[in-house]
């Protein structure tokens, strides 16, 4: 005849279930919160990526825009959902550009994107780089906290990934 378990026998196999239970919920959520952190810099960089992209559009569209209106130092780009008009400084060889010294790279974006610089939940850092071989123009580094980053050269109007 088998002895049914008394109340001590009982409470200690619940306590066991109970941290079982609690052991396979918190290795669940690690490896949860671990699939949501690798995605979410997944997105970051694909959208980064896609930033650098639109940028190098904007920059070509504009320079073309230059040609086309006999070279002006301002171009004046029309969007075409509505009659807002957007006036973009350019430099004597019509790529985009900014007079002034300080924020130079940060305006540069702004003008081209016209948006803040942030891409998804990550900020966008604009930095000048002195380089004595451009002499007519900035080279200015965008990048994001992981490293990832593209440079844009107004003296040529060239966008490179930087790894």
């Amino acid at each position: 005849m088998e002895k049914t378990p008394n109340y001590s026998e009982k409470k200690q196999r619940s306590i066991i279930e109970f941290l079982v239970v609690v052991v396979i919920i918190a290795i669940m959520m690690k490896l949860l919160i671990d699939v949501f952190f690798s995605q979410q810099a997944k997105i970051t960089n694909t959208a980064f990526v896609g930033l650098a992209q639109s940028f190098t559009s904007k920059v070509n569209v504009i320079h073309g825009q230059w040609l086309m209106d006999k070279q002006p130092s301002t171009v004046v780009l029309n969007r075409l959902d509505s009659k807002v008009k957007e006036f973009i400084h350019v430099n004597n060889m019509g790529w985009v550009d900014n007079e002034h010294a300080s924020l130079a790279c940060h305006q540069i974006w702004q003008q081209t994107l016209a948006m803040p610089l942030h891409v998804v939940k990550s900020k966008v850092i604009a930095i000048e780089i002195k380089n004595k071989a451009i002499k007519n123009g900035r080279l200015c580094r965008y990048s994001i906290a992981n490293g990832q980053s593209f440079d844009y050269r107004s003296d040529t109007g060239k966008v490179k990934q930087v790894n």
